[in-house]
């Protein structure tokens, strides 16, 4: 017992270790694709800020600089123009200026233009060089009216776009413009010139275009963009430094793996300290394991017996409801059977009277000589020997079988409308029978398919007889479909209720008074056809009314 116990702790201790290496690869690698994902998304995000930012300055500089041309829609800047009197042209302009600068100091210069190449970059903004300095150009026409008359020009220092993206996030950076003569001109903040990184930074951004790197134990992520320019090739190049950024992401990282492993080696002792307990609870349990499968069998043999008694009694009552349903179809069958041969009995019965009638009116009459009386008596016997042949067939078709044997679906559909074919025609309810192939056999119950077929159409009369159906038929097709034979039957009764459809085959269910029906004939016809026979009954509405599906 001891060497168990033994070989116990030492399969803990070596399972513990393994969990601990597998926590601690799957830490690593998830530190791994975490970071990598971490970079990824923040120097994703500072992309998407630039570029947004970058639209919006855009949007307000040309929106901002629009709205400037009133202060030179005078009648004195207007005569100035036309009589090109320049110098006080540029006094009145320099008065303006010095208004503007007082709300905008990046506005550098202002210029009226009536230059007709000039008066063709109307609403534009480009960058140009200036004194070894970059601009922003914007030319908006000074008439809306006759935009050829003449047009304001605004020179604004480039500083203002580093401005507002140094203001936005502290991003530093740099406007490079390469002007036609391939000379290179840049436009920076003075604040760059503490950075002793600057000029490194920028060439890093020029030449390996990396979106997040590293340099002198700081982490930076760059971003730059073209610039609109005539004649000149120009970027705007922005950096920012992540350092406190990415080395407090890996702190939280290092710290949470550090706090995982310490969690999991105090989880791993307690485990360890609690496996002793678990396995001195063991060995208790299995000494009471021992006395209680002493008397376990006994046990299970008193359930199993109890089990099996409830299963019985559960099983007799079922087969009691059953006998009770055969006999109720039964007392069904033999009231459909009394009320068919009524209705079958009906006309010879009348054709009798009228023969005993015949004859009494003739012997009064003294005119009933012996050949019309055995003529009479011959025309009697051949109808009493019909009935007794309808009585001999509802017999024959309502007793039960023993065996199964092979026939015809045709036979079997046309003894069924035979039973009822009385009941039908007293209705004036028409029936049509078509066939795919008539020479269909099946090995089953006879009399039983044929009960299953009647309680269907009889179904079907009943309620083409209730809803009163003008022109009532019921349609029976015999067809083969994959091997299965089908006998539909349709009635145009115009359906059945949607809420009811689904429990029309239950025992007892019936839409009919109580002295109408039992409620039992179709639930009879879907055991006789899945119990019975093996196949399969379906009811669905159409167009014209319900339809029953016999599937075999």
């Amino acid at each position: 017992m001891t060497y168990l116990r033994l070989s116990l702790k030492q399969k803990s201790l070596i399972f513990i270790l393994f969990l601990i290496s597998i926590l601690l690869l799957t830490l690593y690698f998830q530190h791994t694709t975490s970071y990598k994902n971490y970079l990824y998304l923040l120097q994703d995000s500072y992309k998407k800020s630039l570029n947004n930012q970058y639209k919006s300055f855009s949007k307000n500089l040309k929106l901002n600089y629009s709205n400037l041309t009133i202060h030179f829609q005078s009648e004195e800047i207007y005569t100035y123009i036309k009589s090109k009197q320049s110098n006080k042209l540029n006094h009145q302009l320099n008065l303006v200026l010095a208004t503007l600068q007082k709300q905008d100091m990046n506005l550098k210069k202002i210029n009226i233009l009536t230059n007709e190449k000039h008066l063709l970059q109307v609403n534009t903004v480009s960058i140009v060089e200036k004194d070894n300095n970059l601009y922003f150009r914007l030319i908006y026409p000074l008439l809306e009216n006759d935009p050829q008359f003449a047009a304001v020009e605004f020179l604004v220092d480039t500083k203002k776009l580093l401005q507002e993206i140094k203001s936005f996030n502290n991003s530093d950076g740099v406007i490079s413009f390469t002007n036609e003569h391939e000379e290179i001109i840049e436009n920076t903040l003075n604040t760059v010139q503490y950075n002793p990184n600057f000029q490194k930074l920028i060439k890093i951004c020029k030449e390996e275009k990396k979106g997040l790197f590293g340099l002198d134990s700081k982490f930076y992520v760059t971003k730059s963009f073209d610039l609109n320019s005539q004649n000149s090739t120009q970027k705007a190049i922005f950096f920012l430094d992540v350092t406190k950024e990415k080395l407090a992401y890996k702190a939280v990282i290092k710290n949470s793996v550090i706090t995982s492993v310490l969690l999991f080696i105090f989880a791993a002792i307690s485990i360890n300290f609690f496996f002793d307990f678990l396995i001195k609870r063991i060995i208790k349990n299995e000494e009471k394991l021992k006395e209680i499968n002493k008397n376990l069998e006994q046990t299970i043999d008193d359930e199993i017996t109890h089990r099996l008694t409830i299963q019985k009694k559960a099983q007799d009552e079922k087969e009691q409801n059953e006998q009770l349903l055969i006999q109720q179809s039964k007392l069904a069958m033999m009231g459909e059977m009394i009320g068919n041969i009524a209705h079958q009995w009906r006309q010879p019965l009348m054709q009798l009277s009228a023969i005993i009638m015949y004859m009494d009116a003739y012997d009064e009459k003294g005119k009933l000589t012996k050949e019309k009386f055995q003529n009479k008596i011959k025309e009697s016997d051949s109808i009493i020997d019909y009935m007794s042949k309808t009585i001999e067939d509802f017999r024959n078709y309502y007793q039960p079988e023993k065996q199964k044997e092979s026939f015809f679906i045709k036979e079997s559909i046309e003894s069924a409308l035979f039973i009822i074919d009385s009941a039908l025609k007293n209705s004036f309810i028409s029936t049509n029978v078509v066939f795919d192939n008539e020479d269909i056999k099946i090995v089953s119950f006879k009399n039983e398919f044929s009960q299953a077929l009647l309680n269907i159409i009889s179904n079907a009369k009943d309620v083409l007889i209730q809803r009163k159906i003008k022109n009532p038929t019921i349609h029976i097709n015999i067809k083969t479909i994959d091997k299965k034979i089908h006998i539909c039957i349709q009635d145009n009764a115009q359906g059945i209720q949607e809420k009811i459809l689904d429990n029309i085959f239950d025992p007892y269910f019936t839409t009919k008074h109580k002295s109408q029906g039992t409620g039992i004939g179709l639930y009879m016809t879907k055991m006789i056809i899945e119990n019975n026979m093996n196949g399969n009954i379906e009811v669905k509405n159409t167009e014209k009314g319900a339809l029953f599906t016999i599937i075999l």
